[in-house]
């Protein structure tokens, strides 16, 4: 019997909470989880394709793995969404899609290569692993949108979510594995219940995971502007909670409501501003992100400049710029395209307006004093990762003795992308 499994895991939150699930489901059938493909006797790649370069990667690393010699499972996105690339590079592959992954011990079992197929996910099993001190809850797979660029529709297409009293239960597990960090996970995570409670349920099952006693923190997956703004008020509120760090992942994809309209995205740019200004003004230090896609089709030079200037006018933290790329099954695909070219250099121009905003932002909590949860740790290079109120990163001067660990910090220095520090005092 193959005992030995690696996972490798590519995309999402949601995609490293599905690995979690199959980790859960192999662990209690008695395999051995290892660290590296070339120790295992299974190798499961959990892939992503939400852009072509995305897509080329995980041909190439299949491709690298099948030169191992091992049994080789393609889990994730693309075994649902493009088997026939998948088939291309690896004919005896077997594939488990994302609404099948509770199976995945019997493809492991399986003699013979097969495909582990499910219409709707079924959340069976929720996961009972932790990584660390965080444990990643998934709560909903699908979502109620047709936005015309995205191909995760294809390989995640019904809303199907997990019922509170589950959610919980999963809660209070990982808690009792050790997890300080909480993430509250799904595809988008605005239409969580709507489905099976006919309402947005977000709040509802947020204020039941923190009636559960602990020292915990809660950070939340990213949410449609077209339906949070639907409960705001009452998302405001329970991020006051200070087990709930206070950010946002709210992905705007557009300065331009015509190439909003054009994504069939559902709100407008007036829309995210009001937002993001609502939850500035009630928090204090929120902290939000959102994403760009630069070069979608119908975006001209002034769409691009709107894009700009959302950044610079109302600051947002964090800033995750995709260039686009045309995805089969999309109506994006078939609408006259922005050339290479141009996209390359917007990309490029709006990557270095972001990285100085976020460098003048950051570069403001220099030389502050701040408590801060450790969620990550490198002992190879005796630093870890502390994250602050607003769930901004801190790299630190500490090893694997302070994960999980709150600790008393000063900062004192900044990049774009994080804050560095140095610990004055760990709390037990």
């Amino acid at each position: 019997m193959l005992k030995r499994i690696y996972i490798e895991t590519y995309g999402c939150t949601l995609n490293k909470a599905d690995s979690a699930i199959m980790k859960t489901v192999l662990l209690e059938k008695g395999y051995e989880i290892v660290d590296k493909p070339e120790e295992a006797d299974v190798i499961i790649l959990n892939t992503c394709i939400v852009r072509h370069d995305t897509e080329v990667r995980m041909l190439k690393r299949i491709e690298v793995l099948r030169d191992l010699g091992k049994k080789i499972v393609v889990a994730g996105c693309m075994a649902k969404a493009l088997p026939a690339k998948i088939r291309k590079v690896l004919p005896e592959v077997s594939l488990v899609t994302p609404q099948a992954v509770h199976r995945v011990a019997e493809v492991v079992e399986s003699r013979q290569p097969m495909v582990l197929h499910s219409e709707v996910k079924e959340y069976t099993i929720l996961p009972r692993v932790v990584d660390g001190v965080i444990a990643s809850i998934p709560v909903a797979e699908g979502c109620l949108d047709e936005c015309s660029f995205c191909i995760v529709k294809v390989a995640r297409p019904h809303l199907r979510s997990v019922s509170i009293e589950k959610v919980v239960e999963a809660v209070k597990e990982a808690l009792k594995r050790g997890a300080v960090e909480i993430e509250i996970t799904a595809q988008d995570l605005s239409v969580y219940g709507y489905d099976m409670y006919g309402k947005y349920a977000l709040p509802e099952l947020l204020n039941a995971v923190l009636e559960l006693e602990g020292d915990y923190v809660i950070r939340l997956g990213q949410l449609n502007p077209r339906h949070v703004i639907n409960y705001l008020d009452e998302l405001i509120g329970i991020l006051k909670n200070p087990r709930v760090y206070k950010h946002l992942h709210i992905p705007v994809q557009s300065g331009d409501n015509r190439v909003l309209k054009l994504m069939n995205r559902g709100y407008t740019v007036e829309n995210f501003i009001e937002m993001v200004s609502e939850v500035r003004r009630k928090i204090e230090g929120a902290h939000i992100a959102t994403d760009i896609i630069v070069g979608h089709p119908g975006e001209d030079e002034e769409a691009f400049a709107a894009s700009v200037r959302l950044i610079v006018e109302y600051g947002v933290d964090r800033v995750h710029i995709a260039r686009y790329s045309p995805r089969p099954f999309t109506k994006s695909a078939l609408m006259p395209q922005v050339p290479d070219p141009i996209k390359k250099l917007r990309s490029s121009y709006i990557e270095k307006v972001y990285e100085e905003i976020a460098l003048n932002v950051n570069r403001d909590y220099v030389g502050s004093r701040a408590f801060t949860w450790i969620t990550e740790v490198d002992s190879l290079r005796g630093r870890a990762i502390g994250r602050l109120f607003n769930y901004r990163p801190v790299v630190l001067d500490v090893g694997s003795k302070a994960l999980g660990k709150k600790a008393l910090i000063e900062i004192t220095d900044a990049t774009f992308y994080d804050l560095r520090g140095k610990v004055l005092e760990l709390i037990d």
